[in-house]
């Protein structure tokens, strides 16, 4: 199959599967991509699995180098989603999502896959308080696999999303040294438990499993609500299928980074993708994301 008639294939896919989000059509997305990964270049890389960045058995990194050790290389955290209370980094190993950080790696970029603590064991703010120990651990060891400390990238897709723009933006999770990244990047991330401007209904359970159900704090826990000047970098995306609960906050923050920085941030629009599937692409032969977050980090 030609790389035009592999995409348009999986286009013709996702819209089929429609607007909805469900574990169904995350099931059904798998399936689309999972031949497209499989037959994708994965050569180039050298992998070291199960890297303990913090006390807790979801505190796990899984680092993809160049074969050629490189000098100084930019580096990109992959953070799953899963709604705040699943998600895993390799949910079909050696494919999805282990393409993100291969892709990376084979561009000269060290990738990282990373896991998290889930609700309702853990609460707000313990996703974003996982990426800052996974910043602090980069910041310590990654320059011996070629890596420069300086130059850490986030990268978040969906409750990954957020747990990254929380870190970016929020004062009190990220403390008096700031975020210490040099970019973020949010894909269809949720950015705020709730706006009402944009839409009256309380979250769903998943959410105040994670963020509690005492509103009063809602609003200080959203990054929405803390986007001012010195912020890092932000490429941010949404997709022509995300469910109107996971697209008003992408306009939301866009919206709010706009009147921050009197500009448009790099803004990235998935047509023919789904909630899930712009992650999913990434590396295959139908790929249109990849080069685009590797611009961003590039021009950094």
């Amino acid at each position: 199959m030609t790389d035009s008639a592999a995409k348009t294939a999986a286009n013709e896919a996702i819209r089929k599967l429609g607007r909805a989000f469900n574990p169904d059509i995350l099931k059904a997305t798998y399936a689309i991509y999972k031949p497209l990964q499989e037959r994708a270049p994965k050569d180039g890389v050298e992998i070291t699995k199960d890297v303990a960045y913090g006390d807790d058995a979801r505190h796990r990194i899984d680092i993809f180098a160049p074969a050629k050790k490189p000098s100084k290389a930019p580096v990109v955290v992959y953070v799953h989603g899963g709604g705040y209370v699943a998600g895993e980094r390799s949910p079909l190993p050696g494919l999805i999502y282990d393409n993100v950080p291969t892709f990376f790696a084979r561009n000269g970029v060290i990738g990282i896959n990373a896991t998290y603590r889930l609700a309702p064991d853990h609460k707000w703010p313990s996703g974003a308080a996982d990426l800052g120990k996974i910043v602090e651990w980069l910041q310590a060891n990654i320059a011996s696999y070629g890596g420069d400390p300086e130059k850490i990238f986030l990268l978040g897709q969906s409750a990954g999303a957020t747990h990254v723009a929380t870190w970016t933006f929020v004062p009190e999770v990220h403390g008096a040294k700031g975020p210490r990244i040099a970019g973020a990047m949010l894909l269809s991330g949720v950015y705020a438990p709730q706006n009402p401007e944009f839409s009256p209904e309380k979250p769903a359970g998943n959410s105040i499993a994670y963020y509690c159900e005492d509103e009063s704090n809602w609003q200080a826990m959203s990054p929405l609500n803390h986007v001012k000047p010195g912020h890092p970098p932000i490429l941010i995306g949404v997709t022509e299928f995300d469910p109107y609960p996971l697209a008003w906050p992408t306009a939301a923050l866009t919206a709010a980074l706009v009147k921050c920085d009197k500009k448009m941030p790099w803004f990235v629009f998935g047509k023919d993708h789904n909630h899930v599937s712009p992650a999913m692409q990434i590396n295959s032969e139908v790929d249109d994301l990849g080069p685009e977050l590797l611009a961003f980090v590039n021009s950094i």
